[in-house]
């Protein structure tokens, strides 16, 4: 099973960007323009005929002063406090102008009140007398440090917010599909350790019950075949159990380890010894040709193992034929049985059995029927696919039923 990262999710969120180093209370920027106005800009005007946009001083100190008080609401209405700030001084001018491009950006509306605070810094000035640098530098001052640097530092606050803000939903998108990922994960590997589980039980134990069944009809008198019948129950549980332990330790066996095509032989004898007949043809792979590699034989293990379980379960009357052939554009597997006689149909490997619960008791030693958790055709579809091959599974026309899978020779 994949083991979960250990870096957290919070690591893909961007780190904040770096603030001021002094953040004042919201209340004390709110009101610190209108308080520097009203104590430092309104009393120069009221004495500098100059300093405002009219040649009176109290009314440029007046002026001045309904600027400062529009200020405070500038974060409420800001393109309302821009257009009352035009007839206020150039500082309370040049703070609405930043207030607006902050938070509005590039708006019809901050073009217009941009254009007409420009006209507004140009009008205490002689458009006539620009015949010096000095004079043309007076000019273009006023326009240029009240009117464009606000609006330029304003527009790129806006910016910087903005792409904050889809910076840090991008982030949060990318830890979201990282979740999902990983309770994906969890959720494939999950499937296939419950499949290498069914696999594994549902074999093992269903000989062990058709041995269980045969020792309970076997003769007393005969303490060989009795003998025999428990020491083939042992085996195969020793043999589950060696494979759950892989299951449960490592959850992959390793490839010198895990089941293969060597062990074909084998998992047909125990079906044989169940009382299954069961022939095995294994040809190939011929010179030059690369045998299969370990993810496919070990598919091909369990196909077979969970194709022979369901025959165990639904046609044990029947013969079972079990063909492997590696060729050159992929390995072939058949698991076919014949028809189960007319007492025992041959069923799909996924169908129950159905049971009548008034009906008569099972004699002694009859096979009530092995339960089928209808997984088994899944599981095996779920194996071939996970390797680039196919399997059909289905009724033959004879009346038996064949499992059919083309898997590729390596998996990369």
């Amino acid at each position: 099973m994949r083991q979960p990262t250990d870096q957290p999710a919070d690591d893909l969120l961007a780190p904040p960007l770096p603030g001021p180093l002094l953040r004042l209370p919201r209340p004390v920027r709110a009101l610190a323009p209108t308080a520097v106005v009203l104590l430092v800009l309104v009393p120069l005007a009221a004495h500098d005929p100059e300093f405002g946009p009219t040649e009176s001083p109290s009314t440029n100190a007046a002026l001045m002063a309904f600027g400062a008080l529009a200020l405070a609401f500038r974060r409420r209405w800001p393109a309302a406090t821009a257009a009352a700030t035009l007839l206020s001084g150039q500082l309370p001018l040049a703070v609405a102008l930043y207030g607006l491009a902050a938070r509005r950006g590039a708006t019809p509306l901050l073009y217009v009140l941009a254009v007409l605070a420009e006209v507004r810094l140009f009008v205490p000035f002689d458009l006539g007398d620009v015949s010096t640098p000095s004079a043309l530098a007076n000019l273009v001052e006023d326009p240029l440090v009240f009117g464009a640097v606000p609006l330029a530092l304003g527009l790129t606050t806006h910016q910087r917010a903005r792409t904050v803000s889809v910076l840090a939903e991008r982030n949060r998108l990318l830890v979201e599909a990282r979740r999902h990922a990983e309770e994906r994960a969890v959720a494939a590997e999950r499937a296939r350790l419950a499949r290498e589980m069914h696999d594994v039980v549902s074999n093992r134990v269903s000989l062990i019950t058709l041995h269980a069944g045969a020792g309970q009809v076997a003769r007393a008198d005969d303490p060989a075949a009795v003998r025999e019948t428990l020491g083939l129950i042992r085996g195969l549980g020793l043999q589950a159990l060696t494979e759950l332990r892989g299951l449960l330790g490592v959850l992959t066996p390793a490839s010198d380890q895990a089941p293969s095509l060597r062990g074909l032989p084998t998992l047909v004898e125990e079906s044989r010894q169940a009382g299954l007949a069961v022939g095995l043809t294994v040809t190939g792979p011929d010179d030059g040709l690369p045998a299969p590699g370990p993810k496919v034989q070990y598919a091909v293990y369990r196909i077979i193992q969970e194709a022979l379980t369901n025959a165990h379960k639904h046609a044990p009357a029947a013969e079972v034929a079990v063909t492997v052939a590696v060729e050159p554009d992929g390995l072939r597997l058949a698991v076919v049985n014949s028809p189960a006689g007319p007492a025992e149909p041959a069923q799909p490997a996924e169908s129950a059995r159905p049971t009548d619960p008034a009906g008569p008791v099972a004699s002694e030693g009859a096979d009530p029927g092995l339960p089928s958790g209808g997984h088994g055709l899944h599981g095996m579809r779920t194996r071939a696919d996970d390797l680039g091959g196919t399997l059909h599974a289905g009724p033959t026309p004879e009346g038996g039923f064949a499992v059919r899978a083309r898997l590729p020779l390596r998996v990369v």
